[in-house]
This record gives structure tokens, sequence and C-alpha cells, in this order.
């Protein structure tokens, strides 16, 4: 009786066993993959900064990485119980929201290399996300 779902379990239902473990497998690997990147651009061009004067530090690429995964999971799990074709739904919502998460790139500051940097994490990030919760992510 345990393993089984009703309709009536609601969002928490769905984000529990598999879908909790493949969340947090895409937030280990995205902010992995984010920290590459920031490591590599770092060595490359320098400090990546988003004001006239604040740096990017690897603790906040990492935090925000995990959040973007947690906030992921939680939207992938809300559409796969609401919607009929979730994995549809959910790329769509990601390809129109990839480009929203430029604007606050943009709206902090960031210019040249250091914009480059952040929107090449943001793409990073999106591509493991979507890729793996769809993919891992839904029951059979």
């Amino acid at each position: 009786m345990e393993g089984t779902t009703t309709q009536g379990s609601g969002l928490v239902g769905a984000l529990s066993g598999r879908l909790l473990r493949v969340g947090a497998l895409a937030a280990l690997l995205s902010a992995g993959a984010s920290a590459v990147v920031f490591a590599v651009a770092s060595s490359l061009s320098g400090v990546v900064v988003i004001a006239p004067h604040e740096t990017v530090t690897l603790v906040q690429v990492v935090g925000a990485s995990v959040a973007g995964s947690i906030g992921a999971a939680v939207l992938f799990a809300a559409i796969c119980r609401f919607t009929r074709r979730p994995i549809r739904v959910f790329c769509g919502v990601a390809a129109g929201g990839l480009p929203l998460s430029f604007v606050p790139i943009a709206l902090a500051g960031a210019t040249g290399s250091s914009a480059a940097t952040l929107a090449l994490m943001h793409v990073v990030a999106a591509a493991i996300n979507v890729g793996l919760l769809t993919r891992l992510g839904r029951k059979g």
C-alpha cells in the first residue's frame, strides 16, 4: 500500500520518490557544471562582475544552481500532476523561461564576458535540469 499513489495525494506525493532523487541529482550536476563554467571563465577572463564593483562568488553560483534545480523539480511535479502532456508543457515553459532568466543579468549591470558567463551558466543548468527531469523524473 505504501508504494501506491492516488489522485488525491497531490503535489507532495509527486515530489517523493523518484522525482525527489532526480531533482537532487539535477541540483548536484547543474551546480557542478555551473561551477566548472564559472571557474573556466574566471581563469580566462578574470572575475565575473554583476554590478560596478560586485564580483560573483562560487558560493553564489552553487546556491543559485541548487535553488533553480529545486524550483524546476517543483514545477515539473506540478505540471505532471495537472497536465496530460507534462514533458511537452515543461519543455515549453523551460523554453520560454530561459530567455526570461537573462533579464536579471542585464538588470544587475553585467556586461561583456561577465554577462556571457552568467548566461552560459543559465543555459547549462537549464539543459541539465530539463534533460534529467524529463528523462528520469517521470514514472514508467
